[in-house]
């Protein structure tokens, strides 16, 4: 007889919120939300941010939770939590779209914490020399450039798996599937409860050191100032919303999976509001007061072209490398890095080790020694063919952007559209501890929907064709750039498109597992349901084929001028959004705390 695997539940509420908030905590807090703020009108980037976190990031937070604590009854993988609404093709789509991504995310991810772990011991053991001797700042972040290509295996294909990189995601891979076999309350609650806070008290004394730093107001200023003939671009707007979408880790399915462990009397509105307040908190307060302020203060106004992984990995090493006392606190910042970076890769094997577990009854050491070999076979040519991280892109694009796009308007739609908005949030009202507007309904079924298509068809238009192109041999051969040869041109091309097809196949694999778990177990029998899936697409080409016709996408000098146009001095309109958006985040968070603490028996 097969031993069915222990139940799990969780120990506390608290343990809950931390989860689930480290989930969402990640790099793009430290490194994407604070160039994506300087890239598009600086402190006017805030408003259409807030917005976007009323319109589509509490809306998302709060559909996962309850339709989570609604479907844990028919259990806790992604595709029996779908199994009172859908049924047939479309509940096999969504349950495979489901595994796939959290599946697919961690292998790629678990390399780029791997950075942040390699990085931390370099700044703490002093093997990180970037100093020229002759002070020139070119030559710095020159040295820096090398050192962060050499050391993640970008200059060639094939030295990643050579270096030391390897053993720093095999040391990653080893810590994640360690707190994943402890389970959800030995494991990834306690680790939660002790990350979190380690994060926040590092982050403070970081932030501490950088606002003491002399002239930093300059920096600040770079960050907050705003350009307000930015807003008048739709790119500023696109950017705000798919900023707040990847900061919540929506479309992940993990905050759905997590849930699904509560009972019917535990309390889900005020549960998510939390955890996205404490991510939104730490987004701002320190993401938006280190990374631009500090590295504009050392390195000019340079350090606002530099990109995500060129922020986080050439940009501030060179600024700790001028900085006094630069080693330790480069330390200290690439540790709050690796654990942002552990804490969300952790969060994304649960959903596939609860699918294993529950679609083939499954042990836990089983199941966990099987994705062990599994994800690292996968990541394994991420890591080979890293070359210009090409693989790490094409892989990021179609499942980090596209899939999860995909998966977070359905979710949205499934609430709205075939549970019913109203009942949902009646349903997520029971045991609640905070409740939300009565208008909130319309905001679910009509607004939220509505946004996401309209981010997600421009994102795609302003995307798409160029990861296609990649993908496309004799595109490249012909577009190859100065000092890459038709051969090199032929091989991205051909990688490309690997990776695109490996996607493919994992997923027609997940499918089929998706397929014959749910194989003889009672589905939804309301046919109905089954439109959502034509539903969204046909919205979705639609208002994709409106926007592209009459608001095509251009960026324009507003944009590009965004640097330019702003006072080197921190004005007062500036300060002005500094301190209502912490003050806002903070207050926020401070409301969470207190209706938490003073519920916390209930």
């Amino acid at each position: 007889m097969i031993k069915e695997p222990p139940k799990e539940s969780w120990k506390s509420r608290t343990g809950l919120i931390l989860t689930v908030a480290s989930g969402a905590i990640g790099l793009g807090n430290f490194l994407r939300f604070p160039g994506q703020a300087v890239q598009n009108g600086g402190g006017a980037f805030l408003l259409p941010y807030i917005i976007s976190f009323i319109l589509v990031g509490i809306p998302v937070c709060i559909t996962e939770w309850v339709m989570g604590r609604m479907g844990g009854e028919q259990g806790h993988s992604f595709p029996n939590l779908f199994r009172a609404y859908l049924s047939g093709v479309p509940l096999r789509l969504l349950g495979a779209i489901g595994v796939t991504i959290p599946l697919l995310i961690y292998v790629y991810y678990v390399f780029v914490e791997a950075w942040c772990l390699a990085y931390a011991f370099d700044f703490v053991t002093g093997s990180i020399s970037l100093n020229s001797g002759n002070g020139d700042l070119n030559s710095l972040i020159q040295n820096s450039s090398n050192h962060f290509h050499t050391l993640v295996g970008a200059k060639e294909n094939g030295s990643a798996v050579q270096g030391k990189i390897f053993y720093a995601t095999l040391a990653c891979f080893l810590m994640n599937f360690i707190l994943v076999y402890r389970g959800i309350a030995k494991g990834l609650e306690v680790f939660a409860k002790i990350a979190v806070p380690s994060m926040l008290i590092c982050s403070v004394i970081v932030l501490v050191r950088v606002l003491t730093l002399d002239n930093i107001d300059l920096g600040l200023a770079q960050m907050w100032n705003p350009n307000w003939s930015a807003l008048a671009e739709a790119k500023v707007w696109i950017s705000a919303a798919g900023q707040i979408f990847f900061t919540l880790s929506a479309g992940f399915g993990i905050a759905l999976v997590f849930s699904s462990y509560l009972k019917k009397e535990n309390d889900v509105i005020l549960s998510s509001v939390s955890a996205a307040s404490l991510n939104e908190f730490v987004e701002v307060a320190f993401g938006g007061m280190i990374t631009i302020p500090v590295a504009f203060l050392f390195l000019g106004v340079s350090a606002t072209s530099f990109g995500t992984f060129g922020m986080g990995f050439i940009a501030l090493p060179s600024v700790f490398a001028l900085m006094p006392g630069g080693s330790f606190f480069g330390a200290i910042w690439y540790f709050v890095l690796f654990l942002a970076a552990l804490t969300s890769s952790v969060t994304m094997l649960q959903p596939v080790i609860v699918f294993l577990e529950e679609a083939f009854h499954l042990r836990r050491r089983t199941s966990s020694f099987i994705l062990f070999l599994f994800t690292f076979g996968l990541s394994f040519p991420i890591l080979y063919f890293n070359k210009n991280f090409n693989a790490l892109d094409q892989a990021d694009f179609w499942v980090g952007t596209v899939l999860i796009y995909i998966l977070a308007t359905l979710q949205i739609l499934i609430f709205g559209w075939v549970i019913g908005a109203k009942k949902g949030l009646e349903e997520g009202h029971k045991g609640a501890h905070a409740h939300l507007p009565r208008f909130f309904w319309w905001v679910i079924q009509y607004i939220t929907p509505a946004f996401l298509l309209i981010v997600f068809g421009m994102f795609l238009y302003q995307n798409l064709g160029s990861y296609i192109n990649k993908m496309d041999v004799d595109w490249m051969m012909a577009n190859a750039g100065p000092g890459i040869s038709q051969e090199e041109a032929k091989f991205q091309a051909l990688i490309s498109r690997y990776v695109f097809i490996a996607i493919i196949a994992v997923f027609g694999l997940v499918y089929l597992l998706v397929h014959f778990s749910l194989k003889g177990k009672e589905e939804s029998k309301n046919k109905s349901t089954n439109k959502v899936l034509p539903i969204f697409l046909g919205s979705f080409i639609l208002i994709l084929a409106f926007f592209m016709n009459f608001f095509p996408y251009k960026e324009t000098i507003a944009i590009k001028a965004a640097f330019g146009s702003v006072s080197p001095e921190l004005t007062i309109d500036g300060a002005l959004i500094m301190w209502v958006s912490l003050g806002l985040v903070s207050l926020l968070s401070l409301y969470c705390v207190i209706k938490l603490f003073r519920t916390r028996e209930a």
